[in-house]
């Protein structure tokens, strides 16, 4: 690394050298361009409390004669503090002196109305400016230098120049974007284009800049701006790239993207290889260990290029957008974006294999389609290849890249223009193809100490970032990285393993495995000898930018991401924990988020997800943002109490304020005391009593014994009490306090709604247990009215649900865990539902419970009415019936043999006579 850098070292001092013939005859001392367009307002003074640095501008002024090609600037600032003397000690200019010349005009000091010029003794050196060294870019640009001396407070610096000369590669075609003003005011801006006779320069303005104006001056005409503005423009951190609120305009004798794309394919053509060359015996070895297969010969080109061609770019004059030479490439192993995808097209194309160069911008993401065209409208090269029909953008320039070669990850850099895509922008899909999933163990052991098990699995593009990661640092140092990660969180942390780096490029999956060691656990609460532990969801928490409320700028993500982040709490050999269950989901137009906290009697489960949709949150939307993550510290701080023994309870704490999740709501502990006697005075006092009316039973007893489904239904009844009792005094904790302050917690979700909810909840949650639990104590006793008392039981039950869960739904909508299906998230309320349509319809049908259950309130003993046999069974025990005969009578009557015995019945009351 170190002999790398000192060849660096060398290679720029060669390039300086190597401009120094051009730099001194590319500076010289003029008087200003006589084509120069005269200001014709008066600059004004700003506010001085909106300037920073100590100095202002006075006056900006920039006219390009595009004839002549050149360009003149003029500046004058005011120096109005000391900082401002300190921040302006020198004056400097960049140019390229490869096919440009600079000439100075002017360069004064006015001081107290009186100019000091200073430009006859001035001395400019000249230095190797390398604008772009940062990205391994090489652009030859040179620095013209000057350090100013006896510089004073309330100074104006007075500095003109021109710079001669245009890049020839864009065949003497001009374009420009200009910004009208910045962020702090200017006392006046002043811009001119002078446009010969025969060349259209059309003109487009951005964010409310004002239109262009025009003046004739006979051969040439001028297009210019005039502006003061006092007012100032505040940044917002976290802009996405595109993004700017300034007032700028645009330029172009391009007329349109089909112009660009021409101009491309005439400086770039895709060559083809010498036949005798060291790259054609390269491509026919790589053809021949592909088996001539189409993809696998794509994607051994593709690893070539990505992996083996490091990114380094001369870019000095006409190839700043020109390619080199595919064999020189190959040749000298390195190159820039345009080198690395013209090898990698031409490689391609030498097989057949369609192929094109694509024209991208890895800033402006988004709005490209609204600018003037433009070469300057990208910034990056990459390609385009075509397979069987089938379309696929590669980028030359990453590295490590793992996986199918049809399923690599390609940049969401907006719209392209590719040489494939006929002179029109296109669409790069926003393929979200990583995946980060981390899970963090905490293993607790008694005596304040526990072990950390970290395991973090990265897929698709996130694999190809950890590839790159590793195979460029050192081990140490990366080991390092992780060990102060931890450390933030627990201060006495040791590793116990080295990090391990397991990588399966075939399916493009890294997994890192971390293993620590933690003493003295906890921190102590303010005031207190009790420790807690902090789960803090930084994975999270680092991926949203935190804005004021007020912001107007949209937000810039970090897109493409999807993160699932696992926190686990373990007690080594014991259960100390409850159980309880929050959960917040919302799914918003640039990113969804979800957190779980589950305390389970074995173990604490903190669950986060994140991911991003698109690439920024939009202006609209900016209030919903602030609103989902404004509360941090609830969100992302999770801190639980640790037991004498260093042990982790589920005792919950706040912001560094512990409280305890057993704390009671007296209010609804008093509720319940008051509502279970009402309801047991109601059915001892008044319904016990009653008679069935909606379900009647038999008139007479079938089955003296309760069996058959009944006794089915009578254990259904058990389990439905004690599930019921579980989930009412345990898991739903309706006398949790914690329970009823969870809202505080949810943005956006009525308290008042929320609290009425779990008010009405508990009621029908006493309401159907003390009916299930009657019903229970009716059916063992056989009650005539238990067939109604259970029917009604289960049908309000049944509604009570559905109407709970309507509710739910319409007051938990945006939080609700899209991602479970739709039995999952309401499997209570239907369980509800399917109770009833089995064993409240089985209630209202059945004849065994119709000839069981005919006890009534009266019936203090057993009844010992005879059992009269089903209707349905009477036929079969029927004695043989008597033989009717028919006889005459006097009168003409017919009568029974019956009859006739009947009739020879003594009368009691005639016997008592």
């Amino acid at each position: 690394m170190k002999r790398f850098s000192h060849l660096l070292l060398a290679f720029v001092l060669v390039l300086a050298a190597f401009s120094w013939s051009f730099s001194q005859t590319s500076i010289q001392k003029t008087a200003s361009p006589t084509w120069l367009r005269s200001v014709t307002k008066k600059p004004i003074k700003p506010n001085l409390d909106d300037i920073s640095d100590g100095y202002y501008y006075e006056l900006i002024e920039h006219q390009i004669n595009l004839a002549s090609q050149t360009k003149y600037y003029k500046d004058i600032k005011v120096l109005f503090d000391q900082s401002g003397i300190e921040n302006l000690g020198q004056v400097q200019v960049t140019f390229d002196p490869h096919f440009q010349k600079l000439q100075l005009h002017e360069l004064k000091i006015i001081r107290n109305g009186k100019d000091i010029n200073l430009l006859p003794q001035a001395k400019f050196n000249l230095l190797a400016s390398e604008t772009e060294l940062s990205r391994s870019i090489y652009n030859g640009s040179q620095m013209a230098h000057c350090v100013l001396e006896d510089l004073r407070k309330d100074d104006k610096i007075v500095f003109a120049y021109s710079i001669i000369g245009a890049n020839p590669v864009f065949e003497n075609k001009f374009f420009d974007t200009y910004y009208l003003r910045g962020y702090e005011p200017t006392g006046l801006v002043h811009l001119n284009y002078i446009v010969p006779q025969g060349r259209k320069l059309q003109f487009k303005s951005f964010n409310g800049a004002p239109e262009v104006q025009q003046q004739s001056t006979g051969s040439t005409t001028n297009f210019f701006w005039e502006l003061t503005e006092d007012k100032t423009v505040q940044y917002e951190n976290y802009s996405p790239a595109w993004y700017s609120p300034l007032k700028y305009i645009q330029c172009s004798e391009f007329n349109t993207w089909l112009e660009v794309d021409q101009w491309n394919n005439r400086i770039n053509p895709i060559p083809q290889i010498a036949p005798s060359s060291a790259l054609q015996t390269f491509v026919n070895q790589l053809w021949k260990e592909s088996n001539g297969q189409p993809y696998m010969y794509l994607k051994k080109a593709c690893d070539f290029v990505q992996n083996e061609i490091r990114y380094m770019g001369i870019e000095m004059g006409e190839y700043s957008h020109r390619a080199n030479v595919p064999e020189k490439v190959f040749s000298q192993r390195y190159g820039d974006c345009k080198d690395k995808s013209m090898l990698l097209a031409t490689i391609l194309k030498n097989k057949n294999i369609g192929v094109g160069l694509v024209l991208a911008n890895t800033y402006k993401d988004r709005g490209l389609q609204e600018e003037l065209p433009s070469p300057y409208a990208f910034n990056h090269m990459v390609i385009e290849v075509n397979v069987d029909g089938r379309y696929q953008y590669i980028d030359p320039t990453i590295t490590n890249q793992g996986g199918d070669i049809k399923n690599r990850y390609f940049p969401a850099y907006g719209k392209v223009l590719s040489s494939m895509g006929k002179g029109k922008l296109t669409d790069v899909p926003q393929n979200i193809t990583g995946n980060i999933k981390v899970r963090e163990t905490l293993t607790l052991e008694g005596k304040f100490e526990a072990t950390l098990d970290v395991q973090t699995i990265y897929l698709g593009n996130e694999a190809d970032n950890m590839r790159t990661y590793f195979q460029s640092s050192a081990k140490n140092d990366i080991q390092k990285q992780y060990l102060e990660y931890y450390a933030k969180t627990y201060p006495k942390i040791n590793k116990i393993t080295n990090v391990q780096y397991k990588d399966d490029i075939e399916n493009n999956r890294v997994e890192i495995i971390e293993k620590y060691k933690i003493k003295n656990i906890g921190k102590a609460e303010n005031g207190s000898s009790k420790k807690y532990i902090s789960m803090l969801g930084t994975n999270i928490n680092d991926k949203l930018p935190e804005i004021m409320e007020d912001r107007i700028a949209p937000l810039s993500l970090p897109f493409p991401n999807d993160i699932e982040y696992e926190i686990y709490v373990v007690n080594k050999g014991k259960k100390l924990f409850g159980s309880h269950r929050e959960n917040s989901f919302f799914d918003r137009n640039a990113y969804v988020f979800g957190k779980t906290l589950e305390i389970n009697p074995d173990s604490i489960k903190i669950a986060y997800t994140l991911g991003f949709h698109e690439p920024f949150v939009e202006q609209k939307d900016m209030k919903q943002y602030y609103t989902d993550f404004a509360d941090r510290d609830n969100i992302f701080f999770n801190g639980f109490y640790l037991d004498a023994d260093g042990y982790a309870t589920d005792g919950i704490t706040n912001l560094g304020t512990p409280t305890s999740s057993k704390e009671i709501n007296w209010f609804t502990l008093l509720l319940f005391i008051v509502s279970v006697p009402t309801v047991i005075w109601y059915i001892v006092k008044k319904y016990n009593k009653n008679k069935p009316i909606i379900i009647k039973p038999y008139d007479e007893v079938y089955y003296d014994q309760i069996g058959g489904w009944m006794i089915v239904l009578l254990i259904v009844l058990f389990i439905n009490i004690l599930t019921l009792s579980g989930i009412f005094f345990f898991q739903q904790s309706f006398y949790n306090l914690n329970t009823w302050k969870a809202v505080d917690q949810v943005d956006g979700i009525s308290s008042f709604s929320y609290k009425i909810l779990l008010l009405v909840e508990m009621i029908g949650n006493v309401l159907i247990l003390a009916g299930l639990i009657y019903s229970a104590i009716l059916l063992i006793k056989k009650r005539d009215i238990f067939a109604q008392t259970f029917f009604i039981v289960a049908l309000f039950m049944a509604i009570f649900c559905t109407m709970d869960g309507i509710s739910y739904y319409f007051i938990f909508n945006g939080y609700l865990d899209k991602t479970e299906d739709l039995f999952t998230t309401y499997k209570d309320n239907i369980r509800a539902i399917l109770f009833f349509c089995i064993w409240g319809t089985y209630a209202y049908n059945s004849e065994r419970v119709k000839g069981t259950c005919l006890r009534t309130y009266d019936d203090e003993n057993p009844m010992q009415r005879p059992i009269t046999p089903h209707p349905f069974d009477q036929d079969f025990l029927k004695p043989y019936p008597i033989q009717e005969q028919n006889t005459e009578t006097a009168s003409g009557e017919y009568k029974t043999q019956k009859d006739e015995v009947d009739q020879e019945q003594p009368d009691d009351n005639q016997n008592k006579k």
